[in-house]
């Protein structure tokens, strides 16, 4: 006889192969309950999933997913008979943990008897006295035990008998209810309506609402403006800005006051190295700011019951009274932590972490009562990019949207159980493109999810400095970070948005596609004799970023690396052909340096006195290299020889030699508030002066990468003017 394994108010019995809370059953599907058996039988150890695939499907080739799958449904099940969502611990990259103290117990007389399936008469001294106990199927394949016993009063044997047959017939009734009661169907969109016309929305804005009206914010030239409109669409109203760099964070519970962050007050905090900054309330529609204590955030969100605020601080979630004292950190994360989202009963946080080992972003949860804090969704959501968007008011649903097929769609997860409906528990899309959708918000009367859907598009343009103005360049191409061959015949850019590399003449004719989905293309230089391209890749969704060659005629990209690790960025040919210089850091994008590429041998090495440096290109000559320095953002000069380094501007972007190696051009950081006023500048080596080339226009501009831009080899820039359209949408739903 095995023994019995305790935790919580959970019994599991091996003999019976069963589940039990409080001596009820509890309904597992038989790998789960064997990947649950494994669990307890190692308490408090840290598993691989190679173990316990072999452990559960020993002699089976299967696929991680199913394990994934089956812990999903566990963690689930364990969570909703008994509150605790934190028995099954994930530990990254490794496997997972079963944080319960279990006890072992030799006596099984503690939970039902009864072999699986069978109606067992449990028979006393009087004939008069009849126990009847009964095993039925559920719709997961387990036995079930109703535990109750019904007993009949003293009676005659026919009497007694009679009564046996109609409780029969009750129970078997009852069980085929159970097993053969309808799956509740899918939530689907039935309708989707445009609310707004502008084509400018931000496309990553938190949507607000209180019901009759939804918040948001859309560009106004290179500013963001606050706007709302009504559920039903029609005219857009603008809402008075105390702060000319404001981020509308969250709405309080009631729906009177605004929590905001003020973009131009920044800085340092003890709980936090980055500049952070300022909170503030704001009474809706329009009020005096007043600042929330003390504190800085980069983002921070409103619990619906009114009691707390949550705050993300570098990698750091901390919660705060509303009048920001009482600061107590409730999580580290990997990564930094964004979209702060509470569940409506203020007991449970989601969020998404950009998880820089997994080159990812992923869907967290934070649960207050447990303190577990975990990712939330099963591996079998193919993406690396999951952003959350809410729930409904009841609870019931769960809306997120995550990246795939090259458009970002609505996902729903069903979160409560329905007593005569089976529930599917797994996510399930409900658009399917063409547009690419972010954030979805559910209304009040969760009758539709509100979210903003947008089309990207981009037009390259030429900035003629004679007549101060831009015109399309290669037709108006949707083409991001070009570059031409030394002799000046041929281009190559990464088209926008799909990143794949694409060569043609300059006018855009005889256009090639050079590499395919899923690589995602960025950065291409092309080799001096102009048989080859370099440029930086990310071979498959999630894979860090490698240096690949490819003919400019055309072929299979090859690694020209030897495989490892680490992340590889921004290549640059030395002025002979046969090495390449790129950037180099570890998973988690810290550490980085420079390195050079000997292409005969493959053998890389660092380059001495280079830390801390990235986005490196080297000079005709050799001789300089310039780069821009981790965390400051600074231009810098590096003296290949001397191994010393100088500064040359104090915020830059993308830069790169002129064709002549007589110029340093580069660019302010677009989307920052000092830089969205800048423009793109260049730096002469023979006198050490700087001069503007341009200035960013009125309109907006847009990249695969944040805001690059080109130059031709007659020294003129190019830039990817933003066609896109970004509108508010309704999407009306059916939630059974």
């Amino acid at each position: 006889m095995k023994p019995l394994y305790h935790f919580g108010p959970f019994a599991l019995d091996p003999n019976k192969r069963a589940l039990f809370r409080h001596s009820k059953p509890v309904a597992l599907t038989p790998k789960a309950f064997d990947v649950l058996l494994y669990l307890a039988q190692n308490p408090n150890r840290v598993i691989s999933k190679e173990e316990l695939l072999k452990a559960v499907w020993a002699g089976s080739f299967v696929e991680e997913g199913n394990l994934t799958q089956n812990v999903f449904l566990l963690r689930k099940v364990l969570a909703e008979e008994s509150g605790e969502s934190g028995l099954i611990v994930t530990v990254p990259r490794v496997g997972y943990q079963f944080a319960a103290e279990v006890a072992t117990v030799a006596d099984t007389s503690l939970v039902p008897a009864g072999p699986p399936g069978n109606l067992v008469l449990e028979g006393v001294q009087s004939t008069t006295h009849i126990v009847i106990e009964e095993e039925i199927e559920s719709d997961a394949g387990t036995s079930v035990l109703p535990g109750s016993h019904l007993k009949a009063l003293p009676a005659s044997p026919s009497s007694a008998k009679r009564r046996w047959y109609i409780v029969a017939f009750a129970v078997v009734a009852l069980a085929a209810a159970v097993v053969f009661r309808p799956t509740l169907p899918p939530p689907t969109v039935t309708r989707i309506r445009q609310l707004t016309h502008l084509g400018t929305l931000v496309h990553n804005t938190k949507l607000l609402t209180d019901g009759p009206r939804i918040y948001f914010r859309a560009w106004d030239g290179k500013d963001r403006a606050l706007r709302y409109v009504s559920p039903e669409g029609g005219e857009v109203f603008s809402v008075e800005s105390p702060f000319p760099q404001m981020d509308v964070d969250d709405l309080s519970p009631s729906g009177s006051e605004f929590l905001v962050v003020n973009l131009a007050d920044r800085r340092r905090t003890s709980y936090s190295d980055d500049d952070l900054p300022s909170v503030w309330r704001i009474a809706v529609p329009s009020g005096s700011p007043r600042p929330v204590g003390d504190l800085r955030a980069r983002e921070s969100s409103w619990s619906p019951d009114g009691r707390t605020i949550a705050c993300a601080m570098g990698s750091d979630i901390y919660l705060v009274d509303p009048d920001g004292s009482n600061a107590i950190k409730l999580a580290s994360l990997p990564g930094d932590p964004f979209y702060l989202l509470w569940s409506p009963d203020s007991r449970r946080l989601r969020f998404s972490v950009a998880d820089p080992h997994r080159n990812a972003v992923i869907l967290w949860q934070a649960d207050l009562a447990s303190k577990v804090v975990a990712p939330v969704l099963p591996d079998s959501i193919d993406s690396t990019e999951v952003l959350p968007g809410g729930w409904t008011p009841d609870g019931r649903y769960f809306f997120f949207t995550a990246q795939g097929d090259g458009t970002r769609n609505v996902w729903a997860i069903r979160e409560t159980k329905d007593l005569i409906h089976r529930i599917n528990a797994k996510p399930v899309p409900i658009t399917s493109g063409p547009l690419t959708f972010y954030l979805p918000v559910p209304s009040k009367d969760s009758k539709s999810v509100f979210v903003v859907g947008e089309q990207l598009r981009g037009e390259l343009v030429r900035y003629d400095a004679i007549a101060r103005q831009f015109v399309p360049y290669a037709k108006g191409i949707s083409g991001d970070q070009v570059a031409f061959s030394r002799d000046g015949q041929w281009m190559v850019y990464v088209d926008f948005p799909s990143s794949v590399l694409v060569r043609s003449r300059l006018d855009g004719s005889e256009r090639r596609q050079l590499t395919f989905p899923p690589m995602r293309a960025l950065n291409p230089q092309w080799s001096p004799d102009g048989t080859q391209i370099a440029f930086q890749a990310s071979a498959q969704t999630g894979a860090h970023p490698k240096i690949y060659l490819i003919s400019s005629s055309g072929g299979p990209p090859v690694m020209a690396t030897p495989e490892g690790a680490e992340r590889q960025i921004y290549p640059s040919w030395s002025s002979d052909g046969t090495s390449i210089l790129f950037s180099g850091s570890n998973e988690a994008r810290s550490n980085r340096a420079l390195y050079n590429l000997d292409l005969k041998s493959k053998q890389v090495s660092r380059l001495a006195g280079s830390d801390r440096l990235y986005w490196a290109q080297i000079s005709l000559d050799g001789r300089h290299i310039v780069a821009l320095e981790d965390t400051t953002q600074k231009l810098i000069l590096y003296d290949v020889a001397a191994h010393n380094t100088r500064t040359l501007a104090d915020l830059a972007d993308y830069p790169r030699w002129s064709s002549d190696g007589q110029y340093v051009y580069f660019s302010t950081m677009y989307f920052s508030g000092p830089g969205k006023d800048g423009g793109v500048y260049r730096w002469k080596l023979s006198t050490n002066t700087t001069e503007t080339v341009m200035k960013y226009p009125d309109f907006l501009l847009t990249g695969i990468f944040g805001v690059s831009f080109g130059v031709t080899p007659n020294g003129e820039i190019l830039a990817l003017r933003d066609l896109s359209t970004h509108d508010l949408f309704a999407l009306d739903v059916d939630l059974p």
